[in-house]
């Protein structure tokens, strides 16, 4: 009867909704029995063209979604599986992105087949990650993570290059359901209906999969081959939705969630419930968003909507999977070199070549040339400098932060921008931006500490109770990253100029930063540096045990806090100075450990060595790979370490 009642009453929902625009946008003369009858009347004609076709892509996507996660989550065993966490939807988009800004002719005829290879490229690369850690949810959560953050590193470098290509893109691809004709509702059907036929045929070896898979295995079902041919047609049918409307957030999520709640038996009504529920929960939404068009005329995406109202989901789900995630321990069989003290002096010296090539060495009009120390040449050093000494101090504060989170956690996938601290300093500048218009630097400053401090707060009363324990207050930062990630992509879509501030800014350039600016917190790295090796004993006793750590004599709630508030400060700082960073924090204590660095004291400085150096590099290439524009330094680091990370992930 509850069942029931929870489609029911959304359904009544939905009817009242869509009745009540109609009445709204059809002329007084008319009744609704007209929208299907032909007419040349030029109100009837917009609804029957662009109202009634988007209520039905709203209905088909919810409801694509929703079937397609539920697939996922059954074939995977996994209730986080979807095709937000999966990263799917990113790799579709990403795919669609480069191919409209460098070969639109593609997309006459392949628009499909290009979010379909984007899709897949995204889903191999999580599985890649998460497949040799046990697929558990919170593995898979933060693997997504670490696809989504790459992918978005190199849209957001086509933005920069191509903002007038790109403003339509983003609009889009922040999940818009507007639609000018029936050809994208019809076309999206009729590449659906193969997909539901073949699972439609495969659902008693799929009910099977509920079963452990030595048990499927006995009944004789190829549960590898099955959970192939599943999870693919997943991907098809996501990414065929992101090529016609973008992303969606968390609709899938949700829905597969809602069903599973209601206790529905069969495999056959839980995929059927999720068609349903996710077609209503995206057309109730899509419903809302264009009366408050209506009636306000506040035009919001409808998939930025969604990942809003999904954020709490995703964290509620995580907070739930938890137990049965597990920690992500190193394995036996990762191959590490054995630490020799030569590792450090080679780690400095490249450091030292590191600032001489970016301080002399660079192109010119007349191509590559080195700076003497001549008086003339004073004015480019000076510019240079600040760039330099920013790009050390950032490398080291997220290097620091890394180890520090990695060790508490014993996580190698934890990093700084987990925390939610710079998506908070990041949420403090987009307010200043779009709500005072401030364009002072100071005002950013304070705008990034209050944001940095609320998301500290959030995450401190959320996780208070539980004695902050790393891994849900990883989750929660995840979350809060999400929320950013979402705003953006509302502020980019809705075509304001200031977005392009906002952009610049994330892209994590070091131009902006004066000298004596640079060299104050260049000290005050250091001397966080310097404090950071107060917690050494801390962070080696925690790689012990919990028990081992308490006999030992740590408060580890006590311990935890201290840990989590310093490295917290150490990712605001950096974030503060030139915007939020993705992968140093993730890469550099994973290097320093592939070298065999086992003492946290150690970890520390080498890393703070790496950290730096790679900034400084990535700042250098930046500015050279294609002269006379520039990459900014925090993009060109993401996509070097997210490079790496990638290569290198079945090695850790």
């Amino acid at each position: 009867m509850v069942t029931r009642y929870l489609i029911i009453l959304p359904f009544c929902l939905f009817i009242a909704l869509f009745i009540g625009l109609l009445n709204i946008q059809i002329p007084s003369q008319f009744n609704i029995a007209d929208l299907f009858l032909p007419t040349e009347n030029l109100d009837l004609l917009l609804i029957q063209n662009y109202s009634l076709p988007r209520i039905a892509m709203a209905i088909l996507s919810g409801g694509i979604l929703g079937f397609a996660s539920l697939l996922l989550q059954q074939v995977m065993a996994n209730p986080l599986a979807s095709d937000s966490t999966l990263g799917i939807n990113s790799g579709a988009q990403f795919a669609l992105f480069l191919a409209t800004i460098f070969v639109p002719d593609w997309l006459d005829n392949g628009a499909n087949l290009i979010a379909i290879c984007g899709a897949a490229l995204s889903l191999v690369l999580v599985l890649t990650l998460a497949m040799r850690k046990t697929m558990s949810p919170l593995i898979i959560i933060l693997a997504g993570l670490v696809v989504n953050l790459y992918f978005g590193s190199f849209s957001a470098l086509m933005m920069l290059f191509y903002p007038e290509e790109s403003r339509g893109l983003a609009q889009w691809g922040a999940g818009s359901l507007v639609q000018e004709s029936w050809y994208d509702t019809i076309s999206l059907i009729s590449y659906a209906i193969p997909a539901f036929i073949i699972i439609a045929m495969l659902i008693r070896p799929l009910s099977i999969l509920s079963l452990n898979d030595a048990n499927a295995n006995s009944l004789g079902v190829p549960v590898g081959k099955l959970r192939i041919i599943s999870v693919l047609i997943s991907a098809f049918l996501i990414a065929i939705v992101v090529s016609k409307v973008g992303m969606l957030g968390f609709v899938g999520l949700a829905a597969a969630t809602i069903i599973r709640q209601m206790n529905v038996r069969t495999l056959k009504a839980q995929l059927s419930g999720a068609f349903i529920i996710g077609a209503l929960l995206l057309s109730i939404t899509d419903l809302c968003l264009q009366l408050l068009a209506h009636f306000k005329n506040i035009n919001l995406p409808t998939g930025a909507v969604t990942s809003v109202l999904g954020t709490p989901l995703l964290l509620w789900l995580m907070f739930r999977a938890l137990p049965q995630s597990g920690r992500l321990q190193e394995t036996g069989s990762a191959k590490f070199y054995q630490f020799r003290p030569h590792f450090t002096l080679v780690i400095l010296a490249s450091l030292l070549l590191a600032i001489f090539i970016s301080l002399f060495v660079g192109q010119g009009n007349q191509g590559w040339y080195m700076l003497h120390f001549d008086s003339r040449e004073y004015p480019i050093l000076a510019l240079r400098t600040p760039r330099i000494l920013t790009a050390l101090s950032v490398g080291m504060l997220l290097a620091i932060a890394g180890v520090i989170l990695q060790r508490l956690t014993q996580n190698p996938m934890a990093s700084p921008e987990l925390l939610g601290v710079s998506s908070g300093a990041s949420m403090g500048i987009l307010a200043v931006i779009f709500l005072f218009s401030a364009q002072s630097n100071q005002w950013f400053w304070i705008a990034g500490i209050v944001g940095a401090i609320i998301a500290l707060f959030i995450l401190a009363a959320i996780n208070q109770r539980n004695g902050m324990l790393p891994e849900k207050v990883l989750l929660t930062g995840i979350s809060l990253s999400a929320l950013f990630d979402t705003l953006q992509r509302i502020a980019i879509a809705s075509g304001d100029p200031r977005a392009n501030q906002l952009i610049a800014w994330t892209s994590g350039s070091t131009q902006y930063i004066q000298t004596d600016f640079a060299l104050f917190f260049m000290v005050i790295s250091l001397l966080l540096l310097a404090s950071s090796l107060i917690f050494s004993r801390w962070l080696d006793i925690l790689l012990l045990q919990a028990p081992m750590a308490q006999a030992l004599g740590l408060n580890l709630k006590q311990t935890r806090w201290t840990l989590i508030i310093f490295a917290a400060i150490l990712t605001a700082l950096a974030t503060l100075l030139i915007g939020p960073l993705s992968f140093i924090g993730l890469l550099v204590p994973q290097i320093a450990t592939f070298l065999g660095v086992k003492k946290a004291r150690h970890q520390l400085l080498l890393s703070a060595c790496l950290g730096a150096l790679i900034m400084v590099l990535a700042d250098w290439l930046g500015r050279q790979m294609i002269f006379p524009y520039e990459v900014p330094a925090g993009l060109v680091a993401t996509l070097i370490g997210g490079t790496y990370f990638l290569t290198m992930i079945r090695k850790v």
